[in-house]
């Protein structure tokens, strides 16, 4: 007979089975992104947000088993803390995804993994055959993904609510520094590096993995030093909340021409705020400088795909860590890299059902509906001729499928800081293996020697595309964006960038303001959700909507018809604080105490000298005029929006 002893374990044995089952069968269901943090309906579910947050594009950054192992840069007390540490992560601006089940690693939200058995390794070593191995390429690697640069947390009186699509307040800057320094800490250092070998390879050391494992990390340097060089800033401190995106693509696909002489006319000291991302498939143009134009839609992997939003999104991951190959073939044969099209498109569709997020009243305030009425009439009222709503269309917050109204606005006209759209027009490189390639169905030809970066950057995003899916290829070239036509509206002008020393500055401020072409504008949109974008303008030189409404004393050309603000005029601040989250419902942005915030924006350097990509100028729109009832009204609708 079976005792009641061993019954009794058989059932216990059974509960405890069933319980574990009933576990993982939670576990699979999902992580709660909203458990912890307070979430707007946004139009997405909880399993699209952790989708969202975890899928890869192809990025590679560091090996997983190299960023599990890597350490903070520097001495400091002496402590050993893991690079990956949450506190380290917080300080740096990148948001905790406590998901056991979509991200057992533990890494910041829109930190992925990425790993390719299929990968081209081979081809992918060929910078540096003596020491790079193809395994290495093949296993699991850490990057980023969309989310890491668009989503965002703010916090009010201790409570928390993440924003889906919203610009991150990261300092990308700082990160790819110290992650550099934190490579060359650990070769330096030999404790550091026999941790570092012991983690990474375990059990497995050798003296022939140990010197492997070492020449592995000496050749990372060598390339990330070389993409610091490339992207160098020394004038101009990104910080919190900014980045100079198109900068860093296009020097990432100079560098992949590995030209040996070649030329660096334009740094990446042109900062942009991350852009909002809602409403993106509805517009015609993207980027702040619209250099992304929608294409048109074709069916693909069983959808419809939109062309431009995958060469956009494909340029978007080659700037951001994808390895990519442009040297050893051409864009007809496609070049080997680890771009992951088929998740880029996925990411994409997704996000078409993205909604712009409403004004959040039980956490951050009621709206005064009655003083928001008084505001839209004054963002409609006509000063000089225009008006608020001539540029900035109105859309309802569900709104996903209208498409939405464009204006682009010339660089002369607009009048803030020119440097974003001026460098990526003016960026030029060694064309090396481009050069004499096709750009456009217009069979526009890259010059064989030296052309404009942005031309390569087609070449190579369309030869991206192609070397994973052949029959994409026609439908993605883009349209030639050669300079044309000479604006001659200057005769006024007495300066340049006034009070700037830096006479190659000046000099491309003057190219970029006396010529007529597409690329030297800036974009305005509906203004959905603009509450939750700060900090404004696109180079994040003003703190808050209610700033954004005052004059500003510094403007891109001095003219012989400039009338000075009075020394007593309130004029947007020159000097503020980035990087809390904590949010002001006032003027409606984030604090900007430099004592509540770890980065510190300057318009001008301590010698009081304006900083070209920090100007805080344009987008003055009789704003010395409006009362300060008028500043507060148009605040209050800002946020119905």
């Amino acid at each position: 007979m079976i005792s009641k002893q061993l019954i009794g374990i058989t059932l216990a044995t059974g509960l405890v089975a069933i319980t574990a089952s009933a576990e993982r069968a939670q576990a699979q269901a999902g992580w709660n992104v909203c458990r912890d943090v307070e979430c707007l309906d946004q139009g997405w579910n909880d399993a699209q947000r952790r989708w969202w947050y975890t899928t890869t594009q192809g990025s590679r950054l560091l090996p997983l088993s190299w960023m599990r192992a890597l350490e903070q840069p520097g001495d400091g007390d002496g402590a050993i803390r893991a690079f990956l540490d949450r506190a380290y992560m917080d300080e740096l601006g990148y948001i905790a995804n406590p998901d056991p089940v979509h991200n057992p690693e533990g890494l910041p939200l829109g930190w992925v993994v990425d790993q390719d058995k299929t990968l081209d390794a081979d081809l992918m070593c060929d910078t540096f055959p003596e020491t790079c191995d193809a395994l290495t390429m093949r296993e699991p690697w850490v990057g980023l993904t969309c989310s890491a640069c668009h989503t965002n947390e703010i916090t009010h009186q201790g409570r928390r609510l993440r924003v889906e699509g919203a610009p991150t307040l990261a300092d990308f800057q700082r990160m790819e520094e110290d992650l550099l320094q934190a490579l060359k800490d650990t070769v330096a250092d030999r404790d550091r590096f026999d941790r570092f070998a012991r983690a990474v390879l375990g059990s497995d050391q050798t003296i022939d993995g140990r010197e492997s494992l070492e020449l592995q990390l000496n050749e990372q340097i060598v390339w990330q030093q070389a993409l610091a060089d490339k992207n160098a800033a020394p004038k101009v401190r990104y910080g919190h909340a900014r980045l100079d995106a198109q900068g860093h693509i296009l020097n990432k696909v100079a560098l992949t021409i590995r030209h040996p002489n070649q030329i660096t006319n334009v740094l990446a000291d042109a900062p942009a705020s991350y852009p909002h991302i809602w409403n993106t498939s509805q517009q015609d143009q993207l980027q702040w400088n619209g250099i992304a134009p929608r294409m048109f839609k074709i069916r693909f992997l069983g959808e419809n795909t939109e062309l431009g939003a995958l060469v956009r999104n494909t340029s978007e991951v080659i700037g951001v860590f994808a390895h990519l190959e442009t040297d050893k073939s051409k864009v007809l044969r496609g070049y080997p890299s680890s771009a992951r099209v088929r998740e880029l498109i996925s990411l994409e569709r997704q996000l078409e059902s993205l909604q712009s997020p409403r004004w959040p009243e039980e956490m951050l305030g009621a709206i005064d509906w009655d003083l928001a009425a008084r505001g839209r009439e004054v963002f409609a009222r006509k000063i000089d001729g225009e008006s608020c709503a001539d540029c900035h269309s109105h859309m309802a917050p569900t709104d996903t499928s209208s498409n939405m109204k464009i204006s682009m606005t010339p660089l002369a006209e607009l009048g803030t800081d020119v440097f974003t759209t001026c460098n990526t027009f003016l960026h030029r490189s060694k064309s090396g293996n481009f050069g004499g390639q096709l750009v456009d169905t217009k069979f526009t030809r890259i010059d064989r020697d030296e052309d404009y970066t942005r031309l390569m950057l087609v070449n190579a995003t369309v030869g991206t595309i192609r070397g994973k899916l052949f029959e994409v290829l026609a439908a993605i070239l883009g349209e030639d964006d050669r300079p044309s036509g000479i604006r001659t509206e200057t005769g006024l002008v007495t300066e340049y960038l006034p009070g700037v020393s830096d006479a190659k500055k000046k000099a491309d401020a003057e190219e970029c303001l006396t010529q007529e072409h597409p690329l030297l504008a800036y974009k305005a949109r509906s203004l959905n959700g603009i509450w939750a974008t700060a900090p404004y303008l696109h180079n994040g030189s003003v703190p808050t909507l209610y700033d954004l409404l005052l004059p500003a004393r510094m403007r891109n050309v001095a003219t012989a018809l400039d009338a000075e603000l009075p020394e007593d005029a309130a004029t947007r601040p020159e000097v503020f604080g980035v990087g809390s989250r904590e949010f002001d419902p006032v003027k409606v942005g984030f604090v900007s105490g430099l004592d509540q915030n770890p980065f510190t924006f300057r318009a001008r350097g301590e010698d009081g000298e304006p900083i070209p990509g920090n100007f805080n100028s344009g987008h003055d729109y009789g704003t010395a005029g409006l009362s300060e009832e008028d500043r507060r009204a148009l605040v209050e609708y800002l946020k119905t929006l």
